[in-house]
């Protein structure tokens, strides 16, 4: 996917984001740790990295004994990611938008966190997806909640049930808020996108925060509880 927004590709802000979100609430303590309970063990498996941004996931990866090949379409997000696994990675530029540089049944896992949403269309990248899974092969992906944006957006007008793109702008990485774009998109066509890619879906998790959520910032972790923030897919490639 093209970058949708300066906070991925400008230098500065970039470290901002890899700094912020190794320790914030919403990524460390809630996200992540629901991702890597769900995956379990990773080791021997090649697995996919799909949008890895700063590289938390590849790192757990690699260091649970993977075979890896992570990418991301920011070429700052590259480098980072680079700089933190060591020069035996495999960490590449692209573009979920595109097709995948992979053979078909190239991998075991593919992990496309907190990624899709930045899309406005799933058909192709998700196709990708079960092209270079093997038959059997997982999918997980954490995307925004659908019930995320009508949370924070009470409007009269506010349509569900539409695809619609939402101008934002992240906190807490620079001194003013970072603008930037994703995509709200409602339960029934996630769902819908990911079977007609050729998955069956195993679960829907709606993750809970961790101790570790409360004991960093109570407030969040309480919100959290009770509203979810993201939500994580997990499929596998339809073997029929």
């Amino acid at each position: 996917m093209s970058s949708p927004s300066p906070l991925y590709d400008d230098p500065v802000l970039a470290e901002a984001y890899a700094r912020v979100t190794a320790t914030n609430v919403y990524n460390a303590a809630y996200e992540r740790p629901a991702v890597r309970a769900l995956l379990g063990a990773v080791r021997g498996l090649d697995v996919l990295d799909a949008g890895c941004a700063a590289g938390e996931h590849a790192v757990w990866l690699q260091a649970d004994g993977a075979r890896l090949v992570a990418l991301d379409a920011s070429e700052t997000m590259v480098r980072i990611t680079r700089s933190r696994l060591g020069d035996g990675a495999h960490v590449l530029q692209a573009d979920l938008a595109q097709p995948l540089p992979f053979a078909d049944a190239s991998f075991d896992v593919v992990l496309s966190s907190l990624t899709l949403h930045y899309l406005d269309d799933w058909g192709l990248p998700l196709r990708e997806f079960a092209r270079v899974l093997r038959p059997g092969g997982r999918l997980v992906i954490t995307t925004h909640h659908p019930f995320l944006l009508p949370m924070l957006r009470m409007i009269d007008d506010y349509d569900y049930h539409t695809v619609a793109l939402v101008e934002d702008a992240f906190d807490s990485f620079a001194a003013e808020p970072v603008p930037v774009r994703y995509y709200h998109r409602p339960l029934a066509r996630i769902v819908a996108d990911v079977l007609g890619a050729g998955f069956v879906i195993r679960g829907l998790h709606e993750p809970m925060p961790t101790a570790e959520a409360d004991a960093r910032n109570p407030a969040a972790a309480e919100r959290l509880r009770k509203r979810p923030w993201f939500l994580i897919v997990d499929a596998e490639r339809d073997c029929r």
